[in-house]
C-alpha cells in the first residue's frame, strides 16, 4: 500500500498538472518538436526549459543566451542543458519548413525579439513582450516599417490592458522625474530595479552621471554589465572608463560567489570594491541599486534621511521581505516612492500595432483580460490554453 506522497514521487510534473499537457517536449517524452524559440530572457519565458527534452533545439540570441547563462550561474533559476543554436536579429532563419525572421524589439529585458514566421504561403507575427516607451523604441516603429502586412495572425501580448489605471511614463521622463526628485537631495538615493532590466540600470547611472553621484553596483548587478558589454555592446561597467561605478559586495551573495559560483566573479571588480564604512560617510553622494535581500548590509551603512525608488511592478511589493527593508528604510528617515516605466505596452501601442500591420486575425496572449482586445479589433479571435486551431 503506498501513500499519497509516494504516489506524488512517481508521477513526472506533467501528471500532478504543473506543467501544460504538451506530448513530446519534455524529458521524459520521445521528442517531437523541430525546436524552441525564446523572445527574451525573462523567467516567465525560459523557466521551464529545465523540463524539455534536450535533444530539441532552443533557439536565441547571443544576449538572451548570456543573460540565462547568468542566472543559472547566480542561481536565480535552475541550471539545465540547453541545445542552444544562436540567431541574429533581422537575418532569417529556418526550422524545418518554417522561415523564422527576429526583430530587435523594446522591452524591459535585454535584447527581446518579436518573430515573423512563415510557411506554406501563410505569416504568423509573434509580438513577444514589447513596449513603445523604452529608450530603444525606435525598435518598435523599425518593426511596423518592415515587418509584412495582413499576416494571417497577429499573436500580440496585452499585459497592460489589466492595469489601465498604471501611468506609463517613457524611460526618458522617468528619467527627468528621477533628477528632479533628488537634484537637492542631502542623502543617499536607494533603488529598486531587476538588475537585468539594463534599460533602467542606465536611467539610473545617467542619473548619477548628470548630478556627479557615485553610482553603486552590487556584485551580481556589476556581473551582468560586464557580461553583456563583453558581447560589444556599449554599456557602462566597473572600469577605469567608469570611474563613477563602484561595486559593493553584499554578505549573502558574495558567500555564494566564494563557495559555490567561483571566486572569479567577485575578484574581477575587486579595483572598484567601495566598502560599508565609505558608504556610510559618502551616503549624501550615492546613488546604489538594493534589493530585499541586501537588509542586512544596509542596516551596517547606516544610511539615514535618504529616498528610496522603487522601480519595479507594484505586486512585487506585497513579499514579506520587501516590506521588511521598506519598514527598516523607512525607520531610518527615508522617503518611499514609486517611479517606474513599464517593460510592456501601452493599451495604444497595442492599437498601433494591430492598426499598422492589419492582420487578417488578432489572438491576444499574455493577458488577464483578452476581452479587451474585442475593443481593439473587430479582426479579434479568442482562442483557449490548449486547444489547437489551423490558419
Amino acid at each position: 500500500m503506498k501513500t499519497a506522497s509516494q504516489n506524488c514521487l512517481l508521477k513526472t510534473p506533467g501528471e500532478l498538472g504543473v506543467l501544460p499537457p504538451i506530448k513530446g517536449l519534455y524529458k521524459w517524452d520521445k521528442p517531437s518538436f523541430d525546436a524552441i524559440v525564446i523572445s527574451h530572457a525573462h523567467i516567465d519565458h525560459y523557466g521551464l526549459l529545465k523540463y524539455v527534452n534536450s535533444d530539441i533545439p532552443v533557439y536565441m540570441s547571443i544576449g538572451i543566451k548570456k543573460l540565462i547563462e547568468i542566472s543559472q550561474k547566480f542561481r536565480i533559476c535552475e541550471g539545465n542543458a540547453i541545445t542552444a543554436r544562436l540567431f541574429n536579429m533581422y537575418k532569417s532563419f529556418s526550422v524545418g519548413d518554417f522561415l523564422i525572421k527576429p526583430y530587435l524589439m523594446d522591452h524591459s529585458a535585454f535584447e527581446a525579439a518579436v518573430f515573423e514566421i512563415s510557411a506554406e504561403d501563410k505569416t504568423i507575427i509573434y509580438s513577444g513582450d514589447f513596449r513603445g516607451h523604452g529608450r530603444k523604441a525606435v525598435c518598435l516603429d523599425r518593426f511596423i516599417k518592415h515587418a509584412k502586412k495582413q499576416a494571417d495572425i497577429l499573436l500580440t501580448e496585452g499585459t497592460m490592458c489589466s492595469r489601465q489605471d498604471e501611468k506609463v511614463l517613457t524611460e526618458s521622463k522617468l528619467e527627468k522625474s528621477i533628477e528632479e526628485e533628488i537634484k537637492f537631495l542631502n542623502g543617499p538615493l536607494l533603488f529598486q530595479s531587476s538588475s537585468q532590466n539594463i534599460d533602467r540600470i542606465v536611467t539610473f547611472y545617467r542619473v548619477a552621471l548628470m548630478l556627479g553621484k557615485t553610482f553603486v553596483l552590487d556584485i551580481y548587478t556589476a556581473n551582468i554589465l560586464d557580461d553583456l558589454r563583453q558581447l560589444g555592446n556599449k554599456l557602462p561597467y566597473p572600469s577605469n572608463k567608469y570611474s563613477s561605478i563602484k561595486v559593493f559586495y553584499p554578505f549573502r551573495i558574495t558567500q555564494k560567489i566564494f563557495s559555490e559560483i567561483g571566486k572569479e566573479y567577485a575578484k574581477r571588480f575587486s579595483a572598484f570594491y567601495i566598502s560599508k564604512e565609505k558608504l556610510k560617510n559618502e551616503q549624501d553622494n550615492i546613488i546604489m541599486i538594493v534589493r530585499p535581500s541586501m537588509l542586512i548590509d544596509l542596516e551596517k551603512c547606516e544610511f539615514q534621511n535618504g529616498i528610496f525608488i522603487y522601480s519595479m511592478w507594484q505586486g512585487y511589493r506585497e513579499n514579506e521581505f520587501q516590506q521588511k527593508l521598506e519598514k527598516h528604510l523607512q525607520k531610518s528617515g527615508f522617503k518611499l516612492m514609486e517611479l517606474h516605466a513599464s517593460g510592456h505596452a501601452s493599451t495604444s501601442d497595442i492599437k498601433r500595432l494591430i492598426a499598422e500591420l492589419d492582420p487578417k486575425k488578432v489572438v491576444p496572449i499574455h493577458t488577464m483580460v483578452p476581452n479587451a482586445f474585442l475593443d481593439f479589433s473587430d479582426k479579434t479571435e479568442l482562442k483557449e490554453d490548449g486547444n489547437e486551431f489551423e490558419i
